[in-house]
């Protein structure tokens, strides 16, 4: 690390805003714990039209502020840098202010390429946070892949939420030298078991309710499997699947043993997690889930899918994986962690893996 004072802009669509509180609380978390011992602000992306409907609440301070662009569907995505790009510029008088001597992007696509089209003229490094989505995603689409590949190539360092977004960063033409895997954290404070050992009798899913998330494929499974529990299904998030999975949840005559919450609040959310007789996460495509992380440091054990880095933080001690997209077996697991006899401490133990000290020590030895 350099003796200069380290001044650091995080720069992500990826952060709690007044109208979702709630939103990548994890980044929340990094981003305070940097912050204690370099100075950080943060400027949040936030599209058009979202900032239009929500304009009034955007209040500026001197830590954070947001940055409207624009956004077009479709094919028009491989834009999207360029947009935003210009949005951040809009906001050179606040990062004047700053006089950040480094940035740091959280989103491979198109964040982290709009900051480093912004910092190409301004001599500043950047630092480059990845998830999941943003490269399993994007990196389908060759313009967009391309764009990742040209302007990721610039940055000083590059985190990688798992060895596997860490493999495929270096299959499309990444340095290795750059890219490195990073693991997230779990707040301790938090995230730690039932000091009672009791339990509920729930099956618990929390995250956005997304096709991709496997949330349809979670109450086929649970139709198939609830009449040999006696453990309710419970939803913990919001998304654009919420109508159509209530819709199915009724189609299958499960109104009554299917609950969902809502987005809560990260205390709400670790109570429930400690509180559940099993965590289920089906998704189609992931980095490394946090609330997988956060459900072995409450001592819950998991039902996912082998997908993404999964592998890597799930265990035979710790959980149950299965393939994507597939009900029956789902159903299956569902029904074989609930009459499994966990060892709650090695569960814990094995989330001892996953602590910020050490990702904040990471990211401040690549600066």
């Amino acid at each position: 690390m350099s003796d200069k004072p380290i001044s650091i802009l995080a720069i992500t669509n990826l952060y709690p805003v007044p109208w979702a509180p709630h939103r990548a609380s994890f980044n929340k978390q990094q981003f305070e714990l940097l912050a204690q011992q370099v100075a950080l602000r943060v400027l949040v992306l936030v599209p058009w039209r979202e900032w239009l409907k929500h304009r009034h609440e955007c209040l500026e301070t001197e830590s954070i502020s947001y940055a409207p662009y624009f956004q077009l569907p479709g094919f028009g995505r491989s834009l999207t840098p360029w947009f935003q790009r210009w949005a951040i510029a809009r906001k050179q008088y606040w990062i004047d202010q700053a006089k950040p001597t480094h940035l740091l992007a959280s989103w491979a696509f198109p964040d982290a390429v709009a900051c480093l089209m912004y910092a190409k003229n301004k001599a500043l490094p950047v630092l480059v946070k990845v998830h999941g989505t943003d490269v399993n995603e994007h990196t389908l689409y060759p313009k967009r892949r391309h764009l990742m590949t040209t302007w990721l190539s610039q940055a000083k360092a590059i985190f990688c939420a798992s060895q596997a977004l860490q493999q495929k960063l270096i299959a499309i033409g990444l340095d290795k030298d750059t890219v490195c895997t990073n693991y997230n954290g779990v707040h301790a404070e938090l995230f730690y078991p039932e000091p009672t050992g009791a339990t509920d009798k729930k099956i618990l899913f929390v995250g956005n309710l997304l096709d991709t998330k496997g949330v349809f494929e979670l109450v086929d499974a649970f139709h198939l499997a609830h009449k040999e529990t006696d453990c309710d299904l419970h939803f913990i998030g919001q998304g654009p699947a919420t109508d159509a999975l209530k819709t199915r949840v009724l189609q299958h005559g499960l109104a009554k043993r299917v609950t969902f919450h809502g987005a809560l609040p990260i205390h709400q959310v670790a109570e429930h997690i400690r509180k559940a007789q099993l965590l289920v996460l089906p998704s189609y495509r992931e980095g490394v889930p946090n609330v997988l992380l956060e459900a072995c440091a409450s001592g819950t054990p998991v039902v996912a899918t082998r997908v993404g880095g999964i592998p890597e933080v799930v265990t035979e001690q710790t959980g149950i994986l299965v393939e994507p997209q597939t009900s029956t077996a789902l159903a299956e697991a569902i029904l074989a962690a609930l009459t499994k006899s966990w060892q709650k401490d090695v569960i814990v133990q094995h989330a001892t893996r996953f602590n910020w000290h050490q990702n904040i020590q990471n990211v401040l030895a690549r600066i």
